[in-house]
């Protein structure tokens, strides 16, 4: 019988300090047969950097994508250098900017075994703290769009699950937390993985999207945590706030259009939404300066 190889895929662009302290807490992992290391062609020299550091080391495999096509992008490439070149069964994603002990790899690998789900998460903490939400259901256009608004508390409700949803041991859901999941290779490959025309944010709701049309599941266990920086390796590749919810959304508007398929006038509304918020917003900076 083929072995079920587990790797963890770390995707780094221009943040190459944290990758290295990341690759150092987990290498000697023995729930770990190998830690991959993509490098979303970053120009800060970090491919450099990582190959100087752990270019000998057999555990750790690094590799560069050809151009920064986003985050979808270098995961896609990772995750299908996993499958077809290291065998890899089960891939677990992680930011640079998280921490995780192996005792949560055991117990994520263990349940995706005994189950058939495509994708296993921890619950995340930030600052000690444990972040609600860890798992939320596919959104209509309408519920994406309010949850940006002052009527968020309007589209929260159909949105997220109830908090007494998440006091059993394991909850389904239809979307994980992106920062670290372990996925089935197999499974993310067959649904095309992330849409690449979502350059960053929002790409776990339509990974959601995509399992739940092929039937997969998706799971989150309650009782196991990892813990995660605030998307700090983020916030150093794009410190702009109004470029950040900009990215956020062109994802959505993919997401509206390929996906849902709203029609072009309510496509148009919320495009129009959007710019509302953003101006709202840079007005809101100038004022506080």
């Amino acid at each position: 019988m083929m072995e079920e190889k587990t790797i963890c895929l770390i995707l780094n662009y221009n943040d190459y300090r944290t990758t290295i302290e990341m690759v150092n807490r987990i290498k000697d992992y023995k729930t770990l047969d190998q830690v991959l290391v993509v490098d979303n062609y970053s120009t800060d020299h970090s491919f450099e950097q990582l190959k100087q550091k752990f270019g000998l080391n057999k555990k750790v495999i690094l590799i560069q994508t050809d151009n920064n096509g986003g985050y979808g992008f270098g995961n896609n490439f990772g995750v299908k250098f996993a499958k077809e070149k290291l065998k890899a069964k089960y891939v677990l994603l992680s930011n640079p900017d998280v921490s995780f002990s192996e005792s949560m790899v055991e117990k994520l690998v263990s349940y995706m075994k005994k189950t058939d789900a495509a994708v296993v998460s921890a619950r995340q903490r930030v600052n000690s703290r444990l972040i609600e939400n860890p798992g939320w259901k596919i959104p209509t256009a309408w519920e994406w769009v309010l949850i940006e608004s002052r009527l968020h508390k309007y589209a929260a409700k159909k949105y997220y699950y109830p908090k007494k949803y998440f006091e059993q041991s394991v909850s389904q859901v239809e979307c994980v937390r992106g920062a670290n999941f372990l996925l089935d290779a197999t499974k993310f490959l067959n649904v095309g993985g992330y849409d690449e025309r979502m350059f960053l944010y929002g790409e776990e709701t339509l990974l959601g999207y995509k399992l739940k049309k092929e039937h997969y599941k998706s799971y989150v266990l309650n009782d196991v945590y990892y813990d995660h920086a605030v998307s700090s390796s983020i916030t150093k590749s794009i410190p702009s706030v109004i470029k950040q919810i900009e990215i956020t959304h062109n994802s959505k508007l993919v997401f509206f259009k390929y996906y849902l398929k709203i029609n072009p006038i309510y496509l148009y509304f919320c495009k129009k939404i959007f710019n509302i918020m953003i101006y709202r917003k840079k007005r809101r900076l100038n004022n506080s300066k």
